[in-house]
C-alpha cells in the first residue's frame, strides 16, 4: 500500500512540473515580445503612454483627465484605438464633456473582460452604452476588428482596436443634435434634469483641504418629467419609438393647445348644497399663466413616446420613413389609445432616425388629433358618487345598481358602461327627483352634450316601462368669471324623453366653456338633471330616473362623427 507521505511527495512534484511547463509556454509566446510580460507589473496608463501606437489616445486621455482614472486600482477593459485608425485632429476639437462621453469613456468599461476562447460578451462602458464583445481566436466589439488582445496590466487589461468604436446617442441624447432642430422640447425636458454623485461607483482621488475628492465622478442621472410619462428614453436598456417635434411643430402646437386651457385670475364657483340656497364662492387663481403654461406643456408630451415592447406597438422597430404604419392600434406610454387611421398618421412626413435605445421619428406637424391627446371626451359615470353636488340627497335619493350583458335584459338594445348606472328615487311620492353633476377637466372649448338613459326594464320584465321626462341646467363661469346658468334651451318643451326599448343616448346640445376646469383644483361646472313629471302624467311617465352616464364629447371630434360614421376611437366608455 502507497503511504500518505509518498502520495504528498508525487502531487509536490507533478506540481512542480506544471508550473514548469507552464513558464515554458508564457515565455515561449512572448519570446518575441518582452514587454507583454513587464505589462503585467504596470497599470493601464502606464501601458497606454508607452505604447508607441496609442500616442493618440493617450492624449485625448490625458485631455480629459482619464490618465489619473487609469493609475487607479479599480479594474477596467480598455479597448484602445490606434495611431491612425480614428479621426483624431476633430476628436482633440471637442469639449472635454463630450470628448470623455463619446469618445473616451466609449471605449472603457469596469472589470476585466479578457479575450480568450468564444465570447459573446454584453458589455456596459463606462457612458453606459451597451457593447456586443464578440468573437473567438479573432474578436471585435461592435463589430471593430480587435487588432491585439490581451495586454495585461496590474489593474486590468488593454485591447488595441483597428478603429474607433462608433458613438450611439440614445434617445434622450438625440435631442442635443443640433442637425435636428429640436432645442426647443430639448430645453424643456433637461430643465427637469437632476444629477446625484455616485460616490460607490465614483473612483476616489486624494482628500482636499479635507474634502474627498473624485478622479472619475460617476453620476446618477434622471429626469422626473421622463417618469411622469413612463418614459425611460434616457436608459440604454430600453426601446422606444419618440415623436420629436421641430421648434416649428413645437411652437405650432403650443399655440394650438393653449387655446383649450384659458383661465381667468378669478371666477365664481356655485356649491349645489340645496334647490333653494345655492352659495357662491369667489376663487381667484394664484398664477394662471403658470398653470396654462405648465398644462399646456403636459398636453403637448403625454403623447409622444411609445413602448417598442408592448402590443402592435412592435410593429414600429420595423417601420421606415415614407412606408405606412400597419396596426390595429397604438398605446402611448401614457396608455392612450390610438387606433389604425390616426395612428398611422402620426408618422406621415416624418423622418426616422435610428438609436441606440430605439428610434426617434423628427416631424415638423404634430398630427395627433385632438380628441386622442389634450382634449378627449369626458364621460361621468353617474354612479360615481364622487361627481355628485351635496344637492342630490336633498333632492333625490340615488343608489348605484349593477347590470353585466349577463344580467341585462336580452330585449333591451344597448350596453350600460361600466357594469352600472344610478338610479334617482324620489323623496316623497309627489316630488320629482334631481340630481348635479360636477364635470371634471373641462377645457374652455365647444362641447355636444349627451346623457344616456336606462329603462326600468333593464334586468327584468316584471316593470313597465316608462320613459322619462326630465329638464337640464348647465352652470359654469363666463368671460368674465360670473357664474352663470344656462337652461333655456333644455326645458321640458324641448321633449327631452328617452326610448324605453334601449339604452338610450340623448343629445342635449352644444355648450361653450369660456373658461378651463382642468388643473384648477375641486372646482368644476356642473349639470343639474330634473325629473319633470306631474301629477297627471305619472300614468305614462317615469319620476324614476336611471342615468348611465353623461358625455361631453368636443363639438370637434362630433363633427367628425357625423361625417365619419365608422370612425374608431377609444371613448372609454365600456372598459
Amino acid at each position: 500500500m502507497m503511504s500518505i507521505k509518498s502520495k504528498y511527495n508525487r502531487l509536490c512534484w507533478g506540481v512542480a512540473a506544471l508550473a514548469l511547463i507552464a513558464c515554458s509556454e508564457w515565455n515561449e509566446h512572448y519570446d518575441a515580445d518582452t514587454s507583454l510580460l513587464n505589462s503585467q507589473e504596470s497599470t493601464l496608463w502606464e501601458n497606454i503612454e508607452h505604447n508607441n501606437q496609442l500616442t493618440q489616445f493617450a492624449d485625448l486621455l490625458r485631455k480629459t483627465g482619464y490618465d489619473e482614472v487609469l493609475k487607479a486600482s479599480q479594474t477596467y477593459t480598455v479597448w484602445a484605438p490606434i495611431d491612425g485608425s480614428f479621426d483624431y485632429t476633430s476628436l482633440s476639437a471637442l469639449g472635454n464633456n463630450k470628448l470623455q462621453k463619446e469618445f473616451v469613456q466609449n471605449h472603457i468599461a469596469r472589470y476585466s473582460y479578457p479575450a480568450s476562447g468564444p465570447i459573446a460578451e454584453r458589455v456596459y462602458m463606462l457612458n453606459e452604452k451597451l457593447m456586443n464583445f464578440n468573437g473567438q481566436q479573432s474578436y471585435n466589439i461592435n463589430g471593430v476588428s480587435v487588432d491585439q488582445p490581451n495586454l495585461a496590466s496590474r489593474n486590468g487589461v488593454i485591447h488595441l482596436l483597428n478603429g474607433k468604436i462608433p458613438f450611439m446617442a440614445n434617445i434622450y441624447e438625440s435631442l442635443d443634435n443640433e442637425s435636428f432642430g429640436v432645442d426647443s422640447i430639448a430645453k424643456f425636458l433637461h430643465s427637469y434634469d437632476v444629477k446625484e454623485l455616485n460616490e460607490w461607483k465614483s473612483v476616489e482621488g486624494p482628500t482636499l483641504n479635507g474634502e474627498k475628492t473624485f478622479l472619475d465622478s460617476v453620476f446618477n442621472e434622471h429626469n422626473d418629467q421622463l417618469a411622469l410619462y413612463q418614459a425611460y428614453v434616457n436608459r440604454e436598456d430600453s426601446n422606444y419609438t419618440m415623436i420629436v417635434p421641430t421648434n416649428e411643430a413645437w411652437n405650432k402646437a403650443r399655440a394650438k393647445i393653449s387655446q383649450y386651457f384659458n383661465y381667468l385670475p378669478s371666477f365664481e364657483f356655485m356649491e349645489n348644497t340645496s334647490t333653494d340656497d345655492k352659495k357662491v364662492t369667489n376663487i381667484t387663481l394664484k398664477d394662471q399663466q403658470y398653470l396654462k403654461d405648465s398644462i399646456v406643456n403636459l398636453m403637448l408630451m403625454c403623447d409622444l413616446f411609445y413602448n417598442n415592447n408592448i402590443y402592435d406597438n412592435k410593429k414600429l422597430t420595423s417601420l421606415q420613413t415614407g412606408q405606412r404604419l400597419q396596426c390595429d392600434s397604438l398605446y402611448s406610454t401614457t396608455m392612450a389609445k390610438v387606433y389604425s387611421e390616426d395612428a398611422a398618421d402620426l408618422f406621415e412626413g416624418a423622418k426616422r432616425y435610428d438609436m441606440s435605445n430605439g428610434n426617434i421619428w423628427v416631424t415638423d406637424s404634430l398630427r395627433m388629433r385632438s380628441w386622442t391627446s389634450w382634449n378627449p371626451e369626458i364621460i361621468i359615470e353617474a354612479e360615481n358618487s364622487f361627481y355628485h353636488a351635496s344637492y342630490s340627497r336633498v333632492a333625490g335619493d340615488p343608489e348605484r345598481v349593477y347590470v353585466t350583458p349577463g344580467t341585462q335584459n336580452p330585449e333591451i338594445a344597448g350596453r350600460v358602461s361600466n357594469n352600472a348606472y344610478l338610479e334617482v328615487q324620489p323623496v316623497s311620492m309627489s316630488a320629482n327627483p334631481g340630481i348635479v353633476f360636477y364635470l371634471p377637466n373641462v377645457r374652455s372649448t365647444t362641447y355636444s352634450v349627451y346623457i344616456v338613459m336606462v329603462p326600468a326594464t333593464i334586468v327584468s320584465t316584471s316593470y313597465k316601462a316608462k320613459p322619462n321626462c326630465m329638464s337640464f341646467t348647465m352652470g359654469m363661469a363666463n368671460e368674465k368669471g360670473k357664474n352663470v346658468e344656462v337652461s333655456k334651451e333644455w326645458t321640458v318643451e324641448n321633449n327631452f324623453t328617452n326610448d324605453t326599448t334601449k339604452v338610450d343616448t340623448l343629445y342635449l346640445g352644444d355648450v361653450t366653456f369660456p373658461m378651463a376646469y382642468a388643473g384648477t383644483g375641486d372646482y368644476y361646472p356642473y349639470l343639474r338633471v330634473t325629473s319633470y313629471v306631474t301629477s297627471r302624467m305619472r300614468d305614462f311617465q317615469d319620476r324614476v330616473m336611471r342615468i348611465d352616464c353623461i358625455i361631453l364629447r368636443p363639438k370637434e371630434l362630433d363633427d367628425f362623427l357625423k361625417e365619419h360614421p365608422d370612425y374608431k376611437y377609444d371613448d372609454g366608455t365600456y372598459n
